[in-house]
Formats: C-alpha cells, structure tokens, sequence
C-alpha cells in the first residue's frame, strides 16, 4: 500500500504523456507503456520533458519490478531536474526495493554533495552572475564610501561569491564525465577484454556508478576504482545519454 501510494504523483505525471502511453500505464500493460515513453523521450528536446518521461519510465521499470532499471531512469531524471521532491521520493523507494542503501544517507557527505548538484549547470553559472554582481556592488560602494563597515561588507561579498562558486566548480569538476549505473541484479564482472571469456578483473556491485570510457557491440568499457574494464551493455545504464534527445536505448538485465 505505501509503495502504491510512493508512485501516485508519477501516475499523475505520466497523465500529461500520449494518450496511448497513459491508457497502457492504466491497463497495466507497463511494457507497453514504456515503448511509448521511450518514443517519445528520443524526440523530447527540452530538460523537463525529458525529465518527465524518465520519471514515467521509471514508474513502469518499478511496476515491472525491474529496480534497478528504475533506478537508473529516476537517477536520470534528477540529474535534469535535481530538485525534484517526487523524484527524490521514487528514487529512494526504488533503491530500497532493490536491496540498496539511501541515496541521501544523511551524513555531512550525501549532504554535501546533494546540496552542490541542487542546481543544473546553467542555474550554477547564473548564481555565480549574481555572487559576482552583488561584489562589484559591494566594493564599488567601499570604493566610494570607505569605512570599516564598507571593507566588512566588501570582504562578504567575496564570501558570498565563494560559496556561489561551489556549485559551478562542481560542475566544471564533473563536465565530460559519462557516468553509468551497474543495473544487472548481482552485480557483473568487469573483464579484461570485451569477450565472455576473458580475464575478470573485479566484480562491479548492482547500483555502482562507473564512468564509461569506450563501447564496442554489446559491450561497454568503464572505468571503476582504478581500474579500465569491460561490461556487457546489458548491465550497465547510462544516466546521461538515455536522458539526451536521440539518447534512448532497451535496457536488458542479463545475468554474465
């Protein structure tokens, strides 16, 4: 019943998508819903739509009892809208049926980091703008005055520019990384070469993120803890480029 009760306001999201879609979800034809959410997510150009929809298609991956698929689109969606509640709420549901710890767990690191990705890259650069203009502000009007009240003043605003900052500097911290979600239950092998017979090299967890570095059929080359490996597509989703226009691609949950 609470799970049920979790997923109404994505219900209610996915009421705004295709009629089609919308009439699967009630059905209870959850595949078929999620085809029609990915058709339309590979032509959605603006960061909310596409937002929406792997919001939607996180719901059905749930309802599939497929977690850790929804996981991954829940992930996805926050990472285009960071600061949404329901979201937020999916996700941790999700994780917690798929057997993993909280995304936020509270402590002084979860926090931290949430707080620093609460703003898209663009929202970073422009309360950046704005730390910046409030300075100027502030040490023209310590130019013009002076005073220890003034300097006080000045020496707040470059605090404040500092900590406007954060956001943006994580941001640029992070750009060009291609980051993957481990969805395959149990984990995979993270092998040496892109064949089933190669050499395992380390064993990747369900839900560990790992950052891609190169991709051949069927397979993906990550780089986790260190090390460069080699997974099958199937067990791994790629948070960004499903998240993308064009991006959208079936993610299986073969076993190794």
């Amino acid at each position: 019943m609470i799970a049920w009760l979790m997923l109404l306001p994505l219900w209610w999201g996915a009421s705004l998508s295709s009629d089609a879609a919308v009439e699967a979800y009630r059905a209870k034809d959850y595949a078929t819903a999620a085809a029609l959410w990915e058709a339309e997510l590979a032509g959605a150009e603006s960061a909310p739509e596409r937002a929406r929809l792997c919001y939607n298609l996180g719901n059905s991956a749930y309802r599939r009892e497929r977690f850790l698929e929804a996981v991954g689109w829940y992930t996805a969606a926050l990472r285009l809208t960071p600061r949404d509640g329901d979201a937020w709420r999916n996700l941790e549901l999700a994780r917690s049926a798929a057997g993993l710890e909280p995304a936020d767990r509270g402590d002084l690191e979860a926090t931290s980091l949430r707080l620093l990705s609460a703003l898209t890259f663009a929202e970073a650069q422009w309360l950046l703008m704005a730390g910046l203009g409030i300075l100027g502000l502030l040490l023209l009007f310590e130019a013009l005055r002076g005073g220890r009240v003034a300097r006080r003043l000045a020496w707040g605003g470059v605090v404040l520019v500092l900590l406007s900052a954060a956001p943006w500097l994580w941001h640029l911290s992070h750009a060009g990384e291609r980051p993957l979600l481990v969805i395959q239950k149990g984990g995979t092998q993270g092998r040496s070469e892109p064949r089933s017979d190669a050499t395992a090299l380390a064993r990747l967890d369900s839900g560990q993120v790992v950052l891609w570095r190169d991709e051949l059929p069927g397979w993906v080359g990550v780089r986790a803890d260190g090390k460069d490996l080699w997974v099958r597509s199937s067990a791994v989703f790629e948070l960004d480029r499903r998240a993308e226009p064009g991006g959208t691609v079936d993610p299986s949950s073969g076993e190794d």
